[in-house]
């Protein structure tokens, strides 16, 4: 007995175009380069530069608090992308104040990548959703939709014909009164048929 393999679909690819999504909608950047500040500038505390290091507070211990504050901003940016521009203010004033708390901040290269972090997650804005055009265009799935057309050979007002037999029919008894006087027409066509009106007196023939 044979069993046939079906092909499964490659799951790494499935998770990178999952990642893709999930970035565009977060300042992803901003938020990366806001964390590896802090990382840097933690760093910068376990090494010193030909001996030149700078720890401020009691027993350094802003050598601690400004690398987490950047690290927890770099977070908070990619999972709370509402409050960006909050979180991106709190790492922008904790970049610079590295500058004379821990190490120049970080030797300035973790200045730099905080300055560059909070900016990118500041002006960061979501995209706007795909619209619909109203009549035809194609829809998100991709199908295409369409409005059913007017039909062309029928007007939108009444037809000329139907003008011509109202007027035709609205002017038609205004002839027929001008021609009789006024008079009954059923008794003008008596008359012409030679049949004597009631009440009148025949006419002899002399």
């Amino acid at each position: 007995m044979t069993t046939v393999q079906l092909p499964r679909r490659d799951r790494p690819w499935v998770g990178w175009y999952g990642f893709r999504r999930w970035r565009r909608a977060r300042p992803f950047w901003g938020g990366l380069l806001t964390a590896l500040a802090g990382l840097e500038i933690f760093g910068t505390t376990q090494m010193s530069l030909s001996g030149l290091t700078f720890q401020m507070g009691p027993t350094g211990f802003l050598s601690w608090l400004i690398p987490a504050i950047l690290v927890t901003c770099g977070l908070l940016i990619w999972f709370k992308p509402q409050q960006r521009i909050f979180y991106a203010v709190v790492a922008a004033v904790t970049a610079l104040f590295s500058l004379i708390g821990v190490n120049l901040g970080g030797f300035f290269l973790g200045l730099m990548l905080g300055a560059v972090g909070s900016a990118l997650g500041f002006a960061w804005v979501p995209g706007a959703a795909p619209t619909v055009p109203p009549s035809g265009g194609s829809a998100a799935d991709g199908s295409e939709r369409h409005e059913p057309a007017p039909d062309e050979g029928a007007p939108d007002g009444p037809t000329d014909t139907e003008d011509g037999r109202d007027e035709s029919a609205e002017s038609e008894p205004a002839a027929r009164d001008t021609r009789t006087g006024g008079a009954d027409p059923d008794l003008l066509d008596r008359e012409t048929a030679g049949n004597p009106l009631p009440g009148s007196r025949p006419s002899s023939k002399s």
